[in-house]
């Protein structure tokens, strides 16, 4: 459409293509469209299915006024040859069928027309509805394309999401809070393990499967609290490669909220800390040598300081007894 049609500072301009054989029909269809003074409606008039095609194709039709019975191709036909490769109409149609063409509405609707409207009834009034239902057809294909947008701008920010979680060195994973430890999503860096991403989201224990037995039960502690009190969760444990290799992990996640559908899975991250595991252990190999050290050196300093205090005191003892026999 050219403009919003809740434009109130211009009326906003539609384009319609009216396909309709009968002049009076058409003549009909543009007096109930006159009626409406809120939009101005541009008319494009085809009198047959081939016309109307041509004039689908080049120019741009916001909606499409479409009467069954055509002299060269029904409005069936004329749905399917309007229709792209996916089946989709590029613009809303509107059909205008007889009042005991009710199966004809039905089937037009079943290929994609947006509503229908009754011609020449026996009142005479059925196409004072027209402005709406065209109005309403507009609105129901912009909520639409809006609603096909948002999908398309989702998919694209997850596409973008995934590539840069896959990048970053970290395993990261979305876990179930329906079932502890049940994956939902594992990054491929899992592969380090030697398993595939699909070893991991199979089983519904997660990454306890391959937990080393001294650590299993201070996990599954960690994560009964983190699943009962939606709180973040933080543990350090070993996770057994496919060759048997110990390897030690940092798992960090929280629970991602909704505001209005609440908790609704926990999102973390592992990271391999084997490297800085080893370090702290030669760190603290080293100091308990550096202390036995000490504490040797310590010992052979006490037992040096009791001998020069034992043979001081020998010889304070000589001296006194060598001026007594001098004296």
């Amino acid at each position: 459409m050219n403009a919003p049609i809740h434009d109130t500072l211009k009326k906003p301009t539609i384009r319609l293509l009216l396909v309709d054989d009968d002049q009076f029909d058409r003549m009909a269809c543009k007096r109930a469209l006159s009626q409406n003074h809120d939009c101005e409606f541009v008319l494009f008039e085809a009198e047959t299915a081939n016309q109307g095609l041509k004039l689908a194709r080049t120019e741009q039709i916001d909606c499409v006024l479409l009467d069954y019975h055509l002299p060269d191709l029904s409005g069936v036909e004329f749905l399917s040859e309007l229709a792209d490769n996916t089946g989709e109409l590029p613009m809303p149609v509107v059909m205008l069928t007889g009042s005991d063409n009710a199966m004809v509405a039905v089937d037009a609707l079943k290929l994609g027309a947006r509503d229908y409207v009754v011609k020449g009834s026996a009142d005479g009034d059925a196409l004072q509805w027209l402005p709406a239902v065209v109005l309403r057809a507009l609105r129901e294909q912009q909520a639409i394309q809006e609603k096909l947008e948002a999908v398309e701008q989702l998919r694209e920010a997850e596409a973008k999401y995934r590539s840069l979680v896959e990048q970053i060195p970290a395993i990261t994973y979305i876990a179930s809070l329906d079932e502890p430890g049940q994956l939902l999503y594992v990054s491929p860096q899992i592969e380090q393990l030697g398993f595939p991403p699909e070893f991991w989201l199979a089983d519904s224990e997660g990454f306890l499967k391959r937990v080393h037995n001294e650590d299993r039960q201070n996990v599954i502690e960690a994560y009964s609290v983190t699943y009962e009190q939606h709180t973040p969760l933080r543990c350090e444990y070993r996770l057994l490669k496919y060759n048997g290799q110990v390897r030690w992990f940092l798992n960090e996640a929280n629970v991602v909220r909704d505001e209005s559908r609440g908790a609704l899975y926990l999102q973390g991250l592992l990271v391999d800390i084997t490297q800085e595991k080893e370090s702290e252990q030669e760190l603290y190999y080293y100091r308990r040598r550096l202390e036995e050290l000490v504490a040797q050196r310590t010992e052979q300093l006490e037992k040096q300081s009791a001998i020069l205090e034992s043979a001081n005191a020998r010889m304070d003892s000589e001296l006194c007894e060598r001026k007594k026999a001098e004296a």
